[in-house]
């Protein structure tokens, strides 16, 4: 053997940037093996030849295909079966763009909601024009806790299997007459809120217009003194409120430690 016509496995290791380890595991499992291996001293050596076999490797595997699937390919390789998995990489690549996408924007819309809390939040109640929203909702006549949890857990599996998921945490929709009534604790419809009209899902429109809204800072026990301002408000203002009161809370445990803290939107449809 002419030792100048190969490299030893840490040389060859060292040339194509990868590791002793990632060569000797790679010759176990009998996807990339050396050319030459001397049977008294067990060394492995390479030749410079094998260079743009390990570069197809790593091109496989850059695109995140299983070493099985290279190691099938490797051993009965053909222009044929590399434009079969290049085609199916292809499309996993494709499914993987879509939902970085998607992260992407919801990045985007969480951060809004955020600097909105952040910015707009005062102890003011005013009268504002309100895009028109989708709600995903669920209804449950629970008062147990762990049930209710469990609850909210469906719709978000179910959301999930339609491909939708919000910016916004799990809101609740009250009648405005249990509000009226002094009545702040009738949770029984909740939902998903959404700015994008939601595909092949049932959905509720919040329709646009004018809402009476109020940020209501901490926890939803402290809600009836908020409401009872907004019903001062509306009333002085000569606006009757809408069928429902929706409480859509901003910042709460993922972005605040103490409830006290927390930030939540109150709003109703303003009607004439």
């Amino acid at each position: 053997m002419n030792k100048e016509r190969y490299l030893s496995t840490g040389e060859f290791a060292k040339l194509i940037g990868t590791t002793k380890h990632t060569l000797f595991y790679y010759d176990e499992i009998e996807l990339f093996s050396p050319e030459i291996r001397d049977d008294k001293t067990g060394y492995r050596y390479y030749s410079y030849a094998q260079i743009d076999v390990f570069d197809v490797i790593s091109t496989l595997r850059d695109l995140d295909m299983p070493l099985e699937e290279i190691r099938i390919y490797m051993k009965k390789r053909s222009p044929e079966k590399l434009l079969e998995l290049l085609k199916e990489e292809e499309r996993i690549i494709g499914e993987k763009i879509k939902k970085l996408k998607k992260a992407k924007e919801w990045i985007g819309d969480k951060k809004k909601i955020i600097y909105s809390a952040l910015e707009e939040w005062s102890g003011e109640i005013r009268i504002q024009y309100e895009r028109e929203q989708y709600l995903v909702c669920r209804e449950a006549d629970i008062r147990d806790d762990k049930e209710w949890a469990k609850e909210v857990g469906k719709l978000y599996d179910y959301c999930m299997e339609h491909g939708v998921k919000s910016p916004y945490s799990i809101g609740y929709r009250q009648n405005t007459a249990d509000i009226q009534k002094q009545v702040y604790d009738n949770y029984y419809v909740f939902y998903e809120l959404l700015d994008k009209k939601p595909a092949k899902i049932k959905y509720t429109v919040k329709p646009s217009g004018n809402y009476v809204v109020a940020y209501h800072k901490g926890s939803w026990e402290g809600f009836g003194p908020t409401y009872k301002k907004i019903l001062s408000f509306a009333d002085k203002q000569g606006i009757k409120p809408g069928e429902y009161f929706y409480e859509d809370t901003l910042l709460d445990s993922l972005t605040i430690e103490n409830s006290k803290d927390y930030i939540t939107k109150i709003s109703c449809k303003a009607e004439g």
